[in-house]
């Protein structure tokens, strides 16, 4: 039987062949726990017959671990094939000495009633039907669970203990930003992420319109993107609609920029559309942005503020004042911004969400 304390079981709700941060966070933490040393197992509903070759190639990664898909015919999950797919996994892993980390909420509750002890890491508040069955066996789940919330507004919603939970913000591998790139872009903004109401598109869109000489370069599933404000941008000169990219060129294309935007609204929602996530972001781009050294100019935002220093490391400004952003845009573009001075800060800041780090302080945890 395998070690527990160098064995882990990683349970994730994803298709390698989506586009998702979910999927990226999920690759670079099996990454990081594997460069740790531990024999990772990732459980996930379905492989697409995606390759892990291509998978490290397109990620950066930088290790191997395997990858057991439950179903191969199953892109998405609802109500029955999520009760299926954690009785499979239930019995797949049930007699396994090792630690089992899940980013499955419905998966997690079927291990606690089992008393099977696992790790639930949270980026949301539960819904629906699943809220209900979490609070029916809350007893069980509390017993057998430790948690790990991606922003600590979430405990508001699950008022757990000190001791049943840690917070983790997202991280970023380092050394994925370590090739030189000059500055390619100067009167340019670029964008990287997925295209959801509140993400951003919307103020872009009408900083580009009062900004003639600037250039908004977006990169992101445009799917994710409602019609309306796509044909809008369309129309705009000063708008580069750019798609999806691999994660392997993303380092390339943010320090050929030098300023990265991240215009997030009061109100944000992804896949979920009905649902607010504004207070319990840690977004995966925001390190990432961080890491390449560039002008970071952000919304002010309640779930990155103990990250993002206003002209320490980023400039931040007010989502509805239109007049900052153009102002502060403005003042980069004639080199009134200390570049120097942000960029110092941002790779500084960088250093200290290494995925390396979380893993470490996840596993402090766990092994109180």
């Amino acid at each position: 039987m395998e070690n527990q304390k160098n064995s882990i079981s990683y349970i994730a709700e994803i298709n390698l062949k989506s586009k998702s941060a979910y999927k990226h966070q999920v690759l670079k933490m099996c990454d990081a726990f594997s460069q740790k040393g531990f024999k990772v197992k990732l459980y996930i509903i379905n492989s697409s017959k995606v390759k892990f070759k291509q998978l490290k190639k397109d990620y950066l990664l930088k290790s191997n671990f395997r990858i057991i898909e439950i179903y191969n015919s199953i892109n998405h999950l609802n109500f029955i094939t999520r009760l299926f797919f954690s009785i499979k996994l239930l019995f797949l892993i049930k007699n396994k000495n090792e630690r089992i980390f899940s980013r499955s909420v419905f998966t997690s509750i079927f291990l606690s009633v089992f008393r099977i002890k696992n790790i639930l890491e949270i980026h949301q508040p539960n819904s629906g039907l699943t809220n209900l069955i979490f609070n029916f066996f809350k007893k069980e789940i509390l017993e057998n669970t430790k948690f790990i919330l991606i922003n600590k507004n979430l405990n508001s919603f699950f008022l757990l203990k000190k001791n049943q939970f840690i917070v983790a913000d997202d991280g970023v591998d380092l050394k994925d930003f370590k090739a030189k790139q000059i500055i390619k872009y100067k009167d340019s903004c670029v964008y990287t992420g997925s295209l959801f109401q509140g993400k951003g598109v919307d103020i872009i869109l009408k900083l580009a319109k009062k900004l003639n000489n600037f250039t908004f370069y977006i990169y992101g599933d445009l799917t994710t993107a409602s019609g309306r404000i796509l044909n809008d941008c369309l129309k705009l000169k000063n708008i580069k609609l750019l798609g999806h990219v691999k994660y392997s060129k993303i380092p390339n294309i943010l320090k050929s920029h030098k300023v990265i935007i991240m215009p997030y609204s009061k109100k944000v929602y992804g896949n979920h559309k009905y649902a607010n996530i504004a207070k319990y972001m840690s977004p995966l781009k925001l390190f990432d942005y961080l890491a390449s050294g560039r002008i970071i100019v952000a919304s002010k935002s309640q779930s990155y503020n103990h990250i993002l220093k206003d002209n320490i490391n980023a400039i931040l400004c007010d989502s509805s004042s239109l007049d900052k952003w153009i102002k502060t845009l403005k003042d980069i573009s004639q080199n009134k911004i200390n570049f120097n001075k942000l960029k110092k800060n941002s790779l500084e800041t960088a250093k200290s969400f290494s995925w390396n780090y979380r893993i470490d302080r996840i596993i402090n945890f766990i092994d109180k």
